[in-house]
């Protein structure tokens, strides 16, 4: 968790600075050409890195052969991006997505080589030496965007944040796993893992579609510096959560893996540890909302007021965001990645079709349109993945329903505090936070069981601290 909130500060820095020296239409063609040039890395780790954490007992040999298929679709991966380069220049009509495309080949292939490393330290729940990994690497990519873009990179900024970061990140993890692969060789038993690993990968691919076709969409039909507020705004609204839903995730789907044999503790270490990730991550989305303006001014700049609308648009999915691994560490730890790709393949098409139909209203309505299908998802989703699991739907629904409240309540007391006085200083951003945890808090002790749901949250901190 101290790890995290190192990231979330530097991210934020990182960010704040870039976006201080870049334009708006810089951010918007990097995240065009990620959009396109996503699909095909996502099947550089082939979901093995789950099977690699999933799975009860595991031997080298194994390991060594997943490694070497990550190392395999890293260079189909890069190989597809730059054939595809040219094709992504057309669609956009923009010659420099070419480059883009063909520069970006390098650093997936680098990061194919990491992703049997990070899965055994995740495994062997060797967190501390991830989360300062995982520091290290941000603030060396960080340092290099921002010396390159002081230096006048522009975009390619980006780019070269990508590189160092990837290096990076390779390095720490060579010296610090201490694992090292052996030849690949038949009968090693790794066809279940592949198994699984596929399933993995097929969600994964629609799950980028569910998050980047809206990037294309802006991308191509839109304008570049439309989707760079959109960015902007989509990341700076889910990077807290992100680094909530994180590590308590790390942590989560291996300790889960262990009880998928004991229903009743699997049942209740599930609950609690889904009511640790909302008690702080719906509460963060509400008072991002209702304080949009003065963040985006004081992180982004006045040029970027354009996102607030997005921003504030997309709250709503970011609200269901913070319980969104929920259906995750249940198909995750029970190793049905089968029933998760099912569920997918019906829900990618709602939200492709909400990204069509927002389209005409710009970015802010495609943010708009994607918080419409999220809401209309979200029981259905939570419905599907528990069905024949310890998990009861009704008990769930409990436990995301108290912090949900509390959040809201807390929202509305600030925001009409904030109508109730003329003049209100827009940068006062210390004190709204303060307004908003005494309500927050105050209506937890008011609630049902407020106080005892409290009591559980800090006695899960502090088991998963141990």
């Amino acid at each position: 968790m101290l790890g995290q909130a190192g990231r979330l500060v530097i991210q934020i820095a990182g960010v704040a600075v870039l976006a201080r020296l870049l334009l708006p239409s810089d951010f918007g063609l990097f995240g065009k050409t990620v959009a396109l040039t996503g699909f095909v890395t996502v099947i550089q780790t082939g979901g093995l890195s789950l099977a690699t954490i999933q799975r009860r007992q595991i031997a080298h040999e194994q390991i060594s052969m997943l490694f070497w298929l990550n190392a395999a679709l890293g260079l189909v991966a890069a190989g597809g991006i730059a054939a595809l380069s040219p094709a992504m220049a057309w669609f956009y009509k923009d010659p420099r997505v070419l480059w883009l495309g063909l520069a970006l080949a390098g650093a997936v292939a680098i990061s194919a080589l990491t992703v049997q490393h990070d899965a055994l330290m995740q495994r062997q729940m060797r967190f501390t030496a991830i989360a300062g990994i995982s520091v290290a690497t941000l603030i060396v990519g960080f340092a290099a965007a921002i010396l390159s873009a002081w230096r006048g990179a522009g975009y390619w900024a980006l780019v070269i944040q990508q590189y160092v970061s990837s290096l990076t990140l390779l390095v720490l993890l060579l010296l610090l796993c201490r694992w090292l692969p052996s030849f690949p060789r038949r009968g090693a038993g790794a066809g279940p893992m592949v198994k699984i690993g596929a399933h993995q990968t097929g969600f994964n691919l629609l799950t980028f579609a569910n998050r980047n076709l809206d990037n294309v969409l802006i991308g191509r039909f839109v304008s570049d510096a439309a989707l760079g507020f959109y960015v902007l705004a989509y990341r700076l609204l889910l990077l807290p959560i992100q680094q909530i839903n994180g590590p308590i995730s790390a942590v989560v789907i291996p300790a889960l893996s262990r009880l998928q044999d004991d229903p009743r503790r699997y049942a209740r270490f599930y609950y609690r540890a889904i009511g640790a990730i909302v008690f702080v991550g719906m509460p963060i989305v509400c008072f991002l909302l209702v304080d949009a303006r003065p963040l985006i001014v004081l992180v982004f700049g006045s040029k970027w007021l354009p996102a607030v609308p997005i921003f504030q648009a997309l709250s709503v999915a970011a609200f269901v965001g913070t319980f969104n691994v929920a259906w995750g560490w249940v198909y995750s730890s029970l190793g049905r990645t089968d029933r998760q790709l099912r569920w997918s393949l019906i829900a990618t098409p709602v939200t492709l079709v909400s990204f069509i139909l927002g389209l005409p209203w710009g970015a802010f309505g495609v943010a708009a349109s994607f918080s419409a299908s999220r809401l209309l998802l979200t029981l259905p989703s939570l419905m599907y993945c528990v069905h024949g699991t310890p998990i009861r739907i009704q008990a769930l629904l409990l436990t995301l329903l108290r912090p949900a409240t509390a959040a809201v309540t807390a929202g509305a007391a600030l925001w009409a505090v904030q109508s109730s006085v003329s003049h209100w200083p827009a940068l006062w951003i210390g004190v709204d936070f303060l307004l908003y945890g005494t309500a927050y808090l105050a209506t937890w002790a008011i609630i049902p069981d407020g106080r005892e749901q409290l009591r559980q949250f800090f006695i899960l901190i502090d088991e998963l601290r141990h």
